[in-house]
């Protein structure tokens, strides 16, 4: 089977590490279409933010649908053009859903319908061919949700972003598929510093792929 000759590269991160900022700059330099995660169309993550156990559920199916259909979207583009994308799939599902199922804001029948469509569609989405790991420490990732400033976080416990980010790593030691190529960002100011964008970007291109 021939290759595809063109890239799909994914920003993958604890919530709050910058992968929104990182996968701009990414599309930006290196001429790739963005793929954006759609929280602003998600009625159910303020509603989520204030009552975990009761809407747990239907906030991470939206997000799971939402990232089918985007990632499912971008195959047929993969043929003609790179892409970049803020937020893996597989993020969506080994991080954050698996999190609320531990958490117990999901129950286990919940959980098992979550899996059940995410299985459903997995094998028809392509996969990344990098994905670029943003390594940040929990005090930077707090001071991030600080700055800025979306209500709904604000109150975000501590304990809840340790859970996304050991949920994060375990995936990634885990994973023997997809290349990772990890970042460590608490020194690497990429949304002021062109040096640091310079950088950031460089170590991105040396991982991707050759045709």
């Amino acid at each position: 089977m021939k290759e595809r000759q063109h890239h799909y590269v994914a920003v993958m991160g604890t919530l709050g590490s910058g992968k929104t900022t990182a996968a701009r700059l990414l599309s930006r330099e290196l001429g790739y279409p963005l793929l954006e995660e759609n929280f602003k169309d998600n009625a159910f993550l303020p509603r989520f933010y204030k009552d975990m156990p009761r809407w747990a559920f239907h906030s991470q199916v939206f997000f799971l649908m939402e990232k089918i259909r985007q990632t499912m979207d971008a195959k047929p583009r993969l043929a003609s053009e790179s892409i970049i994308q803020d937020t893996p799939l597989i993020q969506d599902v080994y991080s954050y859903a698996q999190a609320q199922h531990e958490l117990g804001n999901m129950d286990d029948a919940e959980w098992a319908l979550y899996q059940k469509i995410y299985h459903e569609f997995a094998p028809h989405c392509p996969k990344p061919d990098v994905i670029v790991f943003l390594d940040t420490s929990i005090a930077h990732i707090e001071k991030r949700i600080a700055e800025r400033g979306r209500p709904f976080e604000q109150e975000i416990p501590t304990d809840y972003l340790r859970l996304l980010d050991r949920l994060n790593r375990k995936w990634l030691e885990q994973n023997t598929q997809i290349p990772v190529v990890s970042v460590r960002t608490d020194d690497l100011d990429i949304s002021r510093s062109r040096d640091a964008q310079t950088q950031f970007v460089e170590k991105v291109r040396r991982a991707l792929p050759r045709a």
